[in-house]
C-alpha cells in the first residue's frame, strides 16, 4: 500500500580479487537480506566470477541483515554464515562485506 516502506535496495561497487565488482543488494523492511545480484565484474571466470551464480548469491536471501554475516571455507553454514566459492574466497567475503554495508546502512539510516 502506499507510504508503507517495504526495504531498500542498494547499488554498490566494491573490489574483489579484482576491482570492479558490481552488485545490487535488497533489504526487508524486516531486515532480511531480499536478495543479491551480481552485475558486471571483472573476477576470474570459473573462480570469483561464479558469484554471479545463484548457489553462491543465493545463500544470502533470508539472512538476518544486522551487519554480521561472515564467510566460511568449509563446514555447514550457520545461520550467519556464507560458504565460500572454492578457490574464490577473496570474492566471496567482498560480496558478504559488501551485503554487511547495506545491511549497516540500511539499519543505521532507513529502518523503523
Amino acid at each position: 500500500a502506499q507510504g508503507n516502506k517495504v526495504g531498500a535496495t542498494f547499488k554498490m561497487t566494491t573490489k574483489g580479487y579484482n576491482s570492479g565488482l558490481n552488485l545490487t543488494v535488497g533489504i526487508n523492511a524486516d531486515g532480511t537480506v531480499a536478495g543479491v545480484s551480481i552485475g558486471s565484474n571483472s573476477e576470474t571466470p570459473g573462480l570469483g566470477a561464479r558469484a554471479a551464480e545463484e548457489a553462491f548469491h543465493g545463500q544470502f536471501t533470508g539472512k538476518k541483515a544486522d551487519g554480521a554475516l561472515s564467510v566460511i571455507k568449509s563446514g555447514t553454514p550457520g545461520e550467519s554464515d556464507i560458504s565460500a566459492i572454492a578457490g574464490a574466497t577473496i570474492t566471496s567475503r567482498a560480496v558478504t562485506g559488501a551485503v554487511n554495508t547495506a545491511a549497516q546502512c540500511y539499519a543505521q539510516f532507513l529502518q523503523g
